[in-house]
């Protein structure tokens, strides 16, 4: 048995209406443990919990990107997942920033304690701090969708995932999305569980074989239609 945790980050990672472990991502992650002949037991807490849980070795393994956060204490898996994030914009993509220099003059909402957009730009603080930019500050994903809904401002910084969202709220919205920033999702596994590491791998190679996977290292559509249970939109 293996225990892995996740977070909740539909439509990639959640459990269903039913209780149920599910997601793009999760439901790949679901298949590796099939052709890996494991039994795994899916755990979906807050991110600073499954953090705690994996550098304390409560847990075997975590879902998560990969930006050599874990190194100290897991081994990412073979397998990874391109995970994109950048603007979404009302106002069409010649108003979406390029580069750093273009925010400016620009009124933008990110997700208070979300890291992706500083991997953009590091100064977006400085630079609403320096009234050079109008910085919004949602406190959660769902608040900072309906804050774009709202057009509260014509900006909005999230991962492509946040269009799940924004369908749920408002089907007809019409929007622009341009990633800047690409990061993988891998399966963090604590250093002491070699074997679990062992079986991942060679799970994801027995699946690569059999060409049942996208591009993106994601079951493909037919398959994930079979599987994939929605989330229920937070409230």
């Amino acid at each position: 048995v293996v225990q892995i945790d996740s977070f909740s980050f539909p439509p990639i990672l959640h459990r269903s209406e039913s209780g149920e472990f599910s997601g793009t991502m999760g439901e790949t992650v679901k298949k590796l443990c099939e052709a890996g002949d494991m039994i795994c037991s899916f755990d979906v807490v807050p991110l600073s919990r499954a953090y705690k849980n994996i550098k304390s070795g409560r847990t075997d393994a975590l879902i998560t990107i990969n930006v050599g956060q874990l190194n100290d204490c897991c081994i990412p898996s073979d397998w990874a997942s391109p995970w994109r994030a950048g603007f979404f914009s009302t106002t069409g993509l010649s108003e979406i920033p390029e580069t750093p220099e273009d925010l400016p003059g620009k009124s933008l909402i990110v997700v208070l304690g979300m890291r992706s957009p500083y991997l953009f730009a590091r100064e977006m603080d400085k630079m609403a701090e320096e009234k050079r930019l109008d910085l919004l500050k949602a406190p959660n994903i769902l608040s900072s969708v309906r804050m774009f809904l709202a057009n509260r401002a014509p900006l909005l910084w999230g991962g492509e995932d946040f269009e799940w969202y924004i369908r749920k709220i408002d089907a007809e919205a019409r929007y622009d999305f341009k990633p800047v920033v690409e990061l993988p999702v891998v399966i963090w596994i604590n250093k002491d569980k070699p074997r679990v590491l062992e079986r991942f791998n060679q799970a994801f190679r027995t699946i690569s074989e059999a060409k049942i996977l996208t591009d993106d290292f994601l079951l493909r559509p037919q398959i994930m239609k079979e599987r994939y249970l929605d989330a229920v939109l937070p409230r």
